[in-house]
């Protein structure tokens, strides 16, 4: 029997200004992919999963991004929305949610999709007894999309830095899903605009509060115009990792 998993805030309030030259003004969440919006195909991952409740984080075009979700949302998967009153950033836009979320909850970048095996990832978090578990995936863009070095024999351990320099460009990088504590932005003022990666997860790694857990599944991000236009015709087959 599938785990019934907590709540997953999911962060869909970008401008999606990058990727405006193929997808116009549509939200980068509701860019059509194999004929289904993006963020049909991340609720019903989450759902297959075990996620009983999703939470939107909103901003651009609000209305529009949740009556799309609340009409693909599959049997079973509850959707609401928290609209922020101007842009944010992840960390504040997750402040703002916060009377909307449990003292622990997963949290998903809204424009990718990484088929990660939750229910693992919440026991490494229990495992662990940090304060925020990491998904990472090897990939050869390390050097552009940031990578995160693992203390780690196996495919769990901590987090003991961000940005690695990687020559080659291959190493580890954040894949966009967490699972994280209340207390992480519980003491972030609301209604400030705070990043998640760069103003909050630093300090807790230089703690050892984060942990990570590498996974082997494809690594989807649609927040790029030539990422994007690589998936618009359908998702690909499970495989290695961009």
């Amino acid at each position: 029997m599938t785990r019934i998993l907590p709540p997953a805030a999911i962060l869909a309030g970008g401008l999606g200004t990058r990727i405006r030259s193929v997808g116009g003004d549509v939200p980068k969440v509701l860019l059509p992919v194999g004929g289904r919006p993006f963020l049909a195909h991340v609720l019903e991952w989450l759902a297959g999963e075990g996620v009983r409740e999703a939470v939107l984080l909103l901003g651009h075009k609000a209305e529009s991004i949740l009556a799309v979700a609340e009409e693909h949302a599959p049997e079973g998967l509850r959707v609401t929305g928290s609209v922020e009153p101007e842009p944010l950033g992840t960390g504040g836009a997750l402040r703002w949610a916060l009377d909307d979320l449990p003292l622990r909850f997963l949290l998903i970048n809204g424009d990718t999709l990484v088929p990660a095996d939750l229910g693992a990832l919440l026991r490494a978090h229990e495992a662990s007894e940090t304060e925020a578990t990491l998904t990472l995936v090897r990939s050869h863009r390390a050097a552009e999309k940031g990578s995160v070095a693992l203390d780690a024999e196996g495919s769990v351990g901590m987090v003991t830095r961000f940005d690695e320099k990687v020559p080659q460009g291959t190493g580890l990088i954040n894949a966009g899903v967490y699972v994280i504590q209340r207390g992480v932005v519980a003491g972030l003022d609301k209604g400030a605009a705070v990043s998640l990666e760069r103003d909050v997860l630093p300090g807790l790694v230089s703690r050892g509060r984060v942990a990570g857990m590498i996974t082997d599944v494809p690594f989807l991000d649609i927040g790029l115009p030539d990422d994007y236009l690589a998936v618009r015709d359908g998702l690909p087959d499970r495989g290695g990792n961009s």
